[in-house]
């Protein structure tokens, strides 16, 4: 793509409903898809990849982490007929806050129940509003408060039911061990469990449920607990998730090269001075930094790939002046684009095995300012 950008983001649309259907086709025919946008769509962009998925019908439902990114969904994009589902926790307050700024796109919004404390405020607040709050229950196999437990749920069930001004529409659990491939047994007990809870729902009341427990982490390894519903993170922006290597990266993160210089080995090119270095070096430089992609740009181990070569940086980084040091190669000069993330040499599993990072952190190689522009391709 040509571009006159110092640097930018590329998303790619192709490469984002390739992971969907990816995913879609290792689940048994006719779960949903909840596409997790959470985190400014983990770094590519919240209203944008909201569009992309408008547009070309590849979700059921996105999810998102803050009410004000549900907020930006529901007032800043066209409606697409899917729900936001708020999978962070809202006091009954900020919820009516919302709801009322949301106007008619509020019918799209359901909420995440944590407690019962939760729970009463909400029904309290649908009653005064004269309306039915949707939620889904958040249950949790260890009781620690990131949810109800299982037998709390199993004990209030028809209570929760009952409620005048919720309408609980759907149930979900998050198995943290499923990140991990030493935990695969521990997954499999917990999922075990978990199911033996939605097996005991009353049929009245499973049948107003959409229920979810798989995330990116679990989707290629347990396909068989889909249930109703997945939620998709990470497998759906191509990050590592034990997918095999089989998706592909949507962000590609460039900069362009502005200017191209040898100097003498000891000149100093950002914060640090190169003291006692002797020869020559070719240095190019892109206008980027920490403040852009705080994450990748600051791990220990930075490469750059520029012409289908990968250059190591030639001094720490600034935040907005990334050095490389492209020393005997001819072919670089001002205007080729450098290729930060996405592409061979620089792909978020190379990057984590350069710098001996887990690949449940991979998300956060893709963390980007608000400045860097995003093209969606």
């Amino acid at each position: 793509m040509k571009t006159n950008k110092a640097a930018w983001v590329e998303v790619s649309g192709d490469a984002l409903a390739y992971n969907l259907e990816t995913v879609r086709s290792r689940l048994k025919q006719g779960t949903r898809l909840c596409a997790v946008i959470k985190g400014n769509a983990y770094g590519h962009g919240l209203t944008g990849v909201k569009k992309l998925l408008s547009e070309r019908k590849l979700a059921d439902m996105t999810a998102v982490g803050k009410s004000s990114e549900m907020l930006r969904i529901l007032r800043k994009t066209e409606d697409d007929g899917c729900d936001v589902l708020l999978l962070g926790m809202a006091e009954e307050k900020e919820v009516e806050a919302l709801l009322k700024r949301a106007g008619d796109r509020s019918s799209r919004a359901v909420f995440s129940i944590y407690n019962l404390r939760q729970f009463r405020g909400l029904n309290a607040l649908g009653k005064k509003l004269k309306r039915k709050i949707r939620v889904h229950i958040r249950v949790d196999i260890w009781n620690s408060g990131m949810g109800l437990g299982f037998d709390e749920f199993r004990k209030r069930e028809d209570e929760l039911f009952q409620a005048e001004g919720i309408a609980i529409c759907g149930l979900y659990g998050h198995l943290y061990s499923g990140y991990y491939e030493e935990n695969k047994e521990e997954t499999r007990r917990e999922l075990q469990e978990f199911d033996e809870l939605v097996k005991g729902i009353h049929p009245d009341h499973r049948s107003q449920l959409i229920v979810h427990v798989l995330n990116s982490s679990l989707v290629f390894s347990f396909p068989e607990y889909s249930y109703d519903m997945v939620r998709v993170g990470t497998a759906m922006y191509g990050l590592t998730c034990g997918d095999g290597g089989i998706l592909k990266p949507v962000m590609k993160l460039c900069g362009r090269i502005f200017d191209v210089r040898e100097i003498k080995a000891d000149t100093p090119l950002s914060y640090q001075h190169a003291d006692g270095a002797v020869g020559t070096r070719k240095i190019a430089r892109i206008m980027i930094g920490y403040c852009d992609c705080p994450m990748l740009l600051t791990q220990k181990d930075v490469r750059i790939r520029i012409h289908d070569r990968v250059f190591p940086l030639a001094d720490e980084i600034c935040m907005d002046n990334l050095c490389i040091d492209v020393t005997g190669c001819e072919e670089v000069k001002v205007g080729d684009t450098a290729v930060l993330l996405g592409e061979p040499g620089v792909l978020d599993v190379e990057i984590l095995d350069r710098n001996n990072m887990e690949y449940v952190h991979s998300d956060w190689l893709t963390m980007t300012a608000e400045r860097l522009e995003k093209e969606y391709v």
